[in-house]
């Protein structure tokens, strides 16, 4: 196991303070990490929101309509991954309602990138790819989802303390 200081960690010198101090260069890692993977969810949204447009655009509604159903599948997974992040972060057990959201979703998803692309095996992968960021929702981002919780109302221990007998005044204190 490593101590604060090998993880490069200090912990407060308030003790009424029990934080953990980062150092400049963990926040930098995280925020780089958090800047990359947000740019990489954009450009797999916007790839798979252009098979997704094209679809809708090639076997029905056009127009507004077919701008519309990207952004309505797509919606369920975000919706879906925001409901699981916060119960998580909450401590609270997810329903069966966001993970089914979420894998009906994905698979729509899925399942329209991969109807654009030509039938051989390279381009059905390529198509697909944009979609598979969102199969693991709940380790996408560790740094969200292992956020501390707020801690748990603990009340102290009650006793129940007998009082001690009264002396009874003696014969010879009265006197």
């Amino acid at each position: 196991m490593f101590t604060l200081q090998e993880c490069g960690m200090t912990r407060s010198r308030d003790p009424r303070r029990a934080t953990v101090q980062v150092r400049p260069v963990d926040r930098w890692i995280s925020r780089t990490a958090t800047a990359t993977v947000t740019g990489l969810a954009g450009i797999a949204g916007a790839i798979s929101y252009s098979h997704m447009r094209q679809l809708a655009q090639d076997h029905g509604p056009s127009g507004w309509h077919a701008h519309a159903f990207p952004l309505s599948v797509d919606g369920i997974e975000i919706v879906a991954s925001l409901v699981l992040l916060a119960d998580r972060r909450a401590g609270r057990r997810s329903g069966w309602l966001p993970w089914t959201a979420l894998a009906a979703g994905t698979v729509g998803s899925l399942a329209a990138n991969i109807a654009t692309a030509h039938p051989d095996p390279v381009s059905r992968v390529i198509a697909g790819w944009p979609a598979w960021p969102c199969l693991p929702p709940s380790s996408s981002c560790p740094a969200c989802s292992n956020a501390p919780r707020p801690p748990a109302l603990t009340l102290p221990a009650i006793r129940h303390v007998r009082p001690s007998p009264r002396p009874h005044p003696s014969p010879q204190s009265m006197a």
